[in-house]
């Protein structure tokens, strides 16, 4: 599927090219001190115009159903907004607009598609720290990550998630559409008896504020796939920084209070920031063990206005860590993957967008 780039900048860049009104036409060999201003204002539109779109210039797909509208970078090993080795490629959500709030934001301020960790919303993971073959391979060897391709591994024995990895071949994507939902098919061989086929599909639940995450992933190789799978959910509402104007629950409790990095608390069954984390980050593992089933949700609300974000997930899970900077609270939930050549394993999960008004 070709997605059309926008050629705004193009077509503003010609326009005063031609336009009279920016052209010097001096009187005298000094230049007018007027059409130099107006030079320097052209100059700096011409360099506005650009870092405007260099921001909005990759593969976009907006979803709809009436309530919500998702906004939806594609995978494109060329021109895609991300291209680091970490997270899944398809179907990184830049934002979710519902009856007037914005979900999620871009994690950081400024973007570089080839970094770890430059996502936004609900972005996921395939093994965090066990790729597919890593262990097996020799530096400069190669090993696979699912949702992003055959990445060479480094000098370094032990894996890290946020570590720079050549991508040797990127994997390809067969995408399909509708007004109301994508499809993301990738099937992949690597080298050494590593194979698998992924399908990821986003759908909005007609006429609700919601939308579901729908995987597949298929062994189609001689080894045994056994990793891990998480959900990232970087997550801020209407733009207003994560901290005391926050609260983040889960459907378990802690026994006692636990103080995180004396900028917040986990008490009960939610996490609450007792002032502005600035510059700071905190993480705490909130559960890990066998779920005795209903453990993979969590709900993030915005106190200020009132909006809300839930989720749920189908596959039990055996832990839930939580991490979180001013740009985003993150509930994590893990699940197991354990997969013998030619086996399969689907899950879902489920999002429900809340306004102050409900």
């Amino acid at each position: 599927m070709k997605i059309n780039t926008q050629q705004q900048c193009d077509i503003y860049d010609s326009q005063l090219i031609r336009s009279k009104q920016y052209r010097a036409r001096s009187r005298s060999d000094r230049p007018d001190k007027r059409i130099m201003k107006k030079l320097i204002i052209v100059l700096w539109a011409l360099n506005y115009c650009a870092f405007v779109f260099a921001d909005t210039d990759y593969p976009m797909l907006q979803l709809d159903n009436q309530k919500i509208q998702v906004s939806i970078y594609l995978p494109d090993a060329n021109r895609g907004y991300y291209r680091g080795t970490r997270f899944d490629w398809s179907g990184i959500i830049e934002r979710v607009d519902y009856d007037g709030h914005r979900f999620y934001a871009p994690l950081h301020a400024t973007h570089d598609p080839n970094g770890h960790d430059f996502v936004s919303g609900p972005a996921e993971e395939f093994a965090m720290f066990n790729p597919m073959g890593f262990a097996e391979a020799k530096e400069g060897e190669s090993f696979v990550k699912i949702g992003v391709g055959l990445l060479e591994k480094n000098k370094k024995s032990e894996y890290q998630f946020y570590g720079k990895y050549r991508i040797i071949r990127a994997g390809e994507w067969q995408i399909e559409h509708g007004r109301d939902w994508v499809s993301f098919n990738q099937d992949f061989k690597g080298e050494r008896g590593w194979a698998y086929q992924y399908q990821k599909t986003i759908r909005l639940i007609p006429d609700r504020p919601e939308l579901v995450i729908e995987h597949r992933l298929e062994n189609s190789g001689e080894k045994t796939i056994d990793i891990n799978h998480y959900n990232h959910n970087f997550t801020i509402i209407d733009d207003i920084p994560y901290g005391p104007d926050y609260l983040v629950e889960f459907p378990f409790a802690t026994d006692q209070p636990v103080s995180i990095k004396n900028l917040a608390w986990y008490r009960g069954n939610s996490i609450e920031v007792m002032e502005p984390l600035q510059n700071n980050s905190i993480g705490i593992s909130v559960f890990e063990g066998d779920d005795p089933g209903g453990y993979n949700s969590a709900k993030v609300r915005n106190l200020r206005t009132g909006a809300a974000v839930e989720f749920s997930g189908s596959a039990p899970i055996t832990r839930m860590a939580f991490w979180a900077v001013e740009r985003a609270a993150c509930p994590e939930p893990f699940i197991n993957l354990n997969l013998s050549p030619g086996q399969s394993q689907e899950w879902t999960i489920h999002y429900r967008f809340i306004s102050d008004t409900q």
